[in-house]
């Protein structure tokens, strides 16, 4: 009997694995990923397969989550199945050696039950002023656009490459130097006729 107890009590010493969730307080949620965490000793294997099971569904509920795990990682992120996650009370995480040996348990959670993640998203609305609230924050986008305005009209070119102005002066009255020229001219031309007059007489 003794020889059994000391088999018995090395045999639990060497397979120290224990999962420490999900527990029967925090549970998994119904969407999205779970986290699955375990404590190991140097003597575990090195790596497992976790499974969520229901034995208290007729048949038994056996879903693999994820294969190959890593026993140092201490915690991981397992996906929902593609049937998403199933909801109800009664599950329990096993961590076993392969999908192959659904026999060979290294360690199994408590009880737990699926539940809905408390909280909303944030909602993403817009308005036709161009503001955007994401999260309570609003943010202003500015889509204005500009149109350059010309002060003046484009010239054109004739044909004999002069320019042709889009405005014209139809001021008939000399200004300036101009008036001082035409006063000039007007007085040679006076005196010109005078000179040919004294000739002639």
């Amino acid at each position: 009997m003794r020889a059994v107890a000391t088999l018995l009590a090395f045999a639990a010493s060497a397979l120290a694995i224990q999962v420490t969730a999900p527990t029967n307080a925090t549970g998994f949620f119904t969407s999205g990923q779970n986290t699955v965490s375990w404590t190991s000793v140097s003597t575990d294997p090195s790596n497992f397969t976790i499974v969520l099971v229901n034995e208290s569904e007729s048949p038994t509920y056996s879903q693999v989550l994820d294969a190959l795990v890593d026993t140092s990682l201490g915690t991981i992120k397992v996906n929902p199945p593609s049937a998403g996650w199933p909801t109800g009370k009664g599950f329990q995480i096993n961590l076993i050696a392969s999908a192959d040996q659904t026999g060979g348990i290294f360690a199994q959670s408590n009880d737990f039950t699926f539940v809905t993640p408390t909280g909303s998203s944030s909602v993403v609305s817009s308005t036709s002023s161009g503001s955007t609230t994401s999260g309570g924050t609003t943010l202003i986008v500015s889509n204005t656009a500009t149109t350059p305005s010309s002060t003046s009209a484009p010239s054109s070119s004739s044909g004999n490459g002069a320019l042709n102005p889009t405005t014209s002066d139809t001021s008939t009255t000399p200004s300036g130097s101009n008036a001082a020229v035409a006063t000039g001219v007007q007085a040679g031309f006076f005196g010109f006729v005078a000179l040919v007059g004294a000739l002639l007489a």
